[in-house]
């Protein structure tokens, strides 16, 4: 692991002059389920270029976290917002992805959480969200690292199974994980994963001629959480405070369709609940949009 963080670090040059250079959106919103809380809102922007063997990215992350506005409970996580700078290395060989992730930046008013909901709020009508018990700024920084494996022979290109496995180990959130996946498809979509799944950054491949095409998957984890301090609030404000579970599960399901210019990835997220007295479960859905240029 040392031995690639300094790699990741040496990792120099612009990538507006790299090869093979492109760019992609992911966003992750609950909207999709009529919703408006906990994890709400996740954005990222980033730009993945070739060199040589491996891909470096750069790119920038934001995530919101809410209580629920339009109910009154006795317990619920208090709002949060995370603003972080990110490179990746992602290493990938057939059936073989490996992704070393470095964030930095700051959780607190400083990451734009409430400004970002309330101009998203202008499009899409939503309650009122309370920022008041939103803890003040800290600095925020992890490292993710997540590899992904196709089981078995690659003979049958219809139906691949896919294993994930990893850590994110910062100073806000710590967790380890481990889940499988189920994609049906062929082409370069079969050979994609989500985010959703990894836990980390998920670029799509680079296209080239003749890599278009499609899939579906579905999937599960589990991640075995040690740290969660996105659920600490200005405790001046809030008592009793929620506590995080230790082990959480998600359930996904989504589709994947590629052509020779550009690719999207649709994924829904099924979270069992992630603090004592949460008072069910969460969905939440996934879009990830690539342009080649």
């Amino acid at each position: 692991m040392l031995a690639a963080l300094v790699a990741l670090a040496g990792a120099t040059g612009a990538l507006a002059d790299a090869a093979g250079s492109h760019w992609y959106v992911q966003v992750d919103n609950d909207v999709l389920y009529g919703t408006d809380r906990w994890y709400t809102s996740g954005v990222r922007i980033a730009r993945v270029a070739q060199k040589g063997d491996h891909e470096i990215e750069w790119g920038v992350l934001q995530e919101i976290y809410t209580p629920e506005a339009n109910r009154s409970n006795p317990i619920d996580r208090p709002p949060a917002a995370r603003l972080l700078a990110t490179v990746a290395r992602h290493d990938r060989a057939p059936g073989d992805w490996r992704t070393l992730e470095l964030d930095l930046g700051v959780t607190g008013p400083a990451a734009l959480g409430r400004q970002a909901q309330d101009f998203i709020h202008r499009f899409v009508p939503a309650p009122h969200e309370e920022w008041s018990h939103q803890r003040s700024n800290r600095l925020d920084a992890q490292v993710t690292w997540v590899r992904s494996q196709r089981l078995g022979s690659s003979a049958d290109r219809a139906r691949r199974v896919y294993i994930h496995y990893g850590v994110v180990a910062g100073n806000q959130v710590a967790f380890a994980h481990a889940g499988i996946e189920l994609r049906f498809g062929h082409g370069a979509a079969a050979e994609m994963s989500s985010p959703v799944q990894r836990f980390a950054a998920t670029p799509p491949p680079a296209l080239a001629p003749g890599t278009g095409g499609w899939s579906f998957f579905a999937g599960a984890n589990v991640r075995a959480v040690a740290r969660d301090l996105l659920l600490d609030p200005n405790t001046a404000l809030s008592d009793p405070d929620p506590e995080r579970r230790r082990i959480v599960r998600r359930y996904t399901l989504g589709a994947t369709w590629i052509n020779r210019w550009s690719s999207i990835a649709f994924a829904m997220a099924h979270d069992s609940a992630e603090f004592v007295g949460q008072r069910r479960s969460h969905g939440f859905g996934s879009v990830t949009v690539h342009l080649e240029f």
